[in-house]
């Protein structure tokens, strides 16, 4: 079959379009045993064409679901695309979902076949096979080791290669062509993959999304993020999250970048710096870890290193300013930047692996403005993003030079975003979701009668035409005076603070604004170990006075450009880090 009968609407015809057009090009690598190792677009193509053969062989089909768990590796996205091709939806969970989580998962999608990582994975699977067996056909495997003994034991446990080798073997029956002849039967508006909405106060939903509109967003946002073939993406956010799926698994396919998978979660940060991307995409919390690092390195570099780096970025930082408010710098600040940063920020950017970033995005959640200003001011061209999976990840963003730290950019081409009277922030176009997966009620509720999506957020937009994300609606609190505050604005604020992990703040019904957080182990931890400070786990040393002195100093110090009436009056820290398994975060 001929590349230009098959229409490039649905992700399996640019799988096939590219295998076509650049076989021998690198499509992706992985980082194995401190190598990376390519695979083309033609071997790209191969595998997931053996592997939906060999879902196939398994009985799945067309309409069956499949669901997948593991951290990001190749095997991710060929079973993702395999079902796809074989006719099926793929779903995924975040790897550290727990046992329950994952029964939820299995039980509300219907899925007849599971893909797994490893041995940790396949453990929660048998703890809670009792539950999910009458409906689960196979639990395929891609790494295999210290496993042996699983295959004999529990006869549903299959091999990943074992599923492609039976793939292989119906290639000779007019199997070659299966993915041409499949992209081409595709319906561009039916379902392509199902994820999952956030939230920690009920089970999340499964949002399905069509083809027609992740490759919409993808084109939409790839008008403002220009991406160019053969460019150089870390896969870093779990695939399980429409941030990953939109910004790097969609537009790898569409441009024909190369997409990395790093060894293990344990090392990307040097797996990032090896490789050095030109985009990168991550979650709030990835920036903030970022810096985390390098102000924590900087306290504890020696004194001329630190005084460097001060220098430096101070007077980056007022270039940003000066930028971002439309003026010109000072001209010794104009004297000194250049200077600064070929001697001190470009290197730094490179330790760190951002040293050939073109454009970084942030999504998933707010980020302080002082995160963004830092990024700036490193030189690192770093766009918001707002979206959810509901809108395909994205339906909004900065758009050229007109980027302001406060706010998340302006609506994508093709996309139409208001606001409700109520103050909820509306969205409507080819990127807006099928609905939720067997729920038509949330599905018809989640809408306006003019077929706008309810986001679930406050916001409002400026003179600039910017959209301004105050919380979302049913975060927003009220204090006894009846003063309206956003927790978000304080929590994302607050953890721009290297000593501080994680914060939630309260207040509703109260008469002032209160805090609860979790301390940085490492950070707090040098930061005791450089005062002669002996301590043995994190509760011994979050409970210390003088930690508690020092998340006050900094606390009063992020406290002072927000009005007195919503300063945090009082605070604890906990005794432990916050983390999604106990419903404290979401896993994005």
């Amino acid at each position: 079959m001929k590349m230009k009968s098959i229409p490039a609407d649905n992700l399996i015809s640019l799988i096939v379009r590219n295998a076509s057009q650049m076989p021998g090009e690198d499509a992706i690598r992985e980082k194995r045993f401190g190598i990376w190792m390519p695979m083309t677009w033609a071997g790209f193509e191969a595998n997931i064409r053996r592997f939906a053969l060999g879902l196939v062989a398994l009985g799945f089909r067309k309409g069956q679901n499949l669901l997948i768990i593991g951290d990001n590796k190749p095997e991710w996205i060929i079973a993702e695309f395999g079902a796809m091709a074989a006719g099926g939806i793929p779903t995924g969970a975040y790897p550290d979902s727990l046992p329950e989580e994952i029964r939820y998962l299995v039980t509300y999608s219907e899925s007849t076949i599971l893909v797994l990582r490893d041995q940790e994975q396949a453990d929660k699977i048998i703890s809670i096979w009792e539950q999910i067996k009458a409906t689960v056909r196979a639990v395929i495997v891609w790494d295999s080791r210290g496993m042996s003994h699983y295959y004999r034991q529990y006869p549903f446990f299959m091999r990943f290669e074992d599923v492609t080798e039976t793939g292989m073997g119906m290639e000779g029956e007019g199997g070659r062509d299966y993915l041409a002849k499949r992209a081409a039967d595709i319906d561009s508006k039916g379902p392509a993959i199902m994820l999952t909405t956030s939230g920690t106060t009920a089970r999340p939903k499964l949002s399905v999304l069509s083809h027609e509109n992740l490759l919409f967003a993808s084109e939409s946002y790839g008008k403002v993020v220009r991406m160019n073939r053969g460019d150089e993406l870390l896969s870093a956010a779990p695939l399980a999250w429409i941030g990953e799926q939109l910004y790097n698994v969609v537009r790898f396919l569409t441009v024909g970048a190369h997409y990395n998978f790093p060894e293990e979660t344990e090392t990307l940060r040097k797996d990032l710096v090896e490789l050095q991307p030109y985009y990168f995409g991550g979650t709030p919390a990835v920036w903030e870890l970022i810096i985390s690092t390098i102000q924590a390195a900087m306290d504890n570099a020696d004194f001329f290193k630190r005084s460097c780096y001060r220098l430096a970025m101070k007077t980056a930082m007022k270039q940003t300013e000066a930028q971002l408010a439309g003026s010109k710098p000072g001209i010794l600040t104009a004297i000194v930047g250049p200077l600064s940063d070929f001697f001190v920020l470009r290197p730094l950017k490179n330790k760190v692996g951002l040293g050939r970033v073109k454009m970084a995005v942030t999504g998933g959640g707010a980020i302080s403005p002082e995160v963004f200003k830092y990024f700036k001011a490193l030189g690192i061209d770093l766009r918001q993003v707002f979206g959810q999976s509901e809108c395909s990840g994205i339906a909004t963003t900065h758009s050229g030079d007109d980027v302001r730290p406060e706010t998340v950019g302006v609506p994508i081409p093709g996309v139409l975003v208001k606001i409700s009277e109520a103050g909820e922030i509306l969205v409507k176009g080819k990127n807006t979701h099928l609905g939720y997966y067997k729920n038509e009620k949330a599905t018809r509720e989640g809408y306006t009668p003019e077929g706008f999506l309810k986001t679930g957020d406050t916001g409002y937009f400026g003179e600039d035409g910017h959209l301004y994300v105050f919380d979302r609606a049913k975060d927003v609190m009220t204090l006894a005076d009846g003063t309206r505050f956003a927790p978000q604005d304080l929590e994302t604020r607050l953890k721009f603070s290297p000593y501080i992990h994680e914060a939630i703040v309260c207040g509703a019904g109260m008469p002032f604004v209160v805090a609860v957080v979790s301390i940085d182990l490492e950070n707090v931890g040098n930061w005791a170990k450089k005062r002669g400070m002996s301590f043995t786990t994190i509760q011994d040393l979050s409970q210390r006075p003088e930690v508690y002195a020092l998340i006050r100093q900094e606390i009063e110090a992020i406290c002072r450009r927000f009005p007195a009436n919503i300063r945090i009056r009082r605070f604890a820290i906990l005794i432990k880090t916050l983390h999604p398994d106990d419903g404290e975060l979401t896993r994005t």
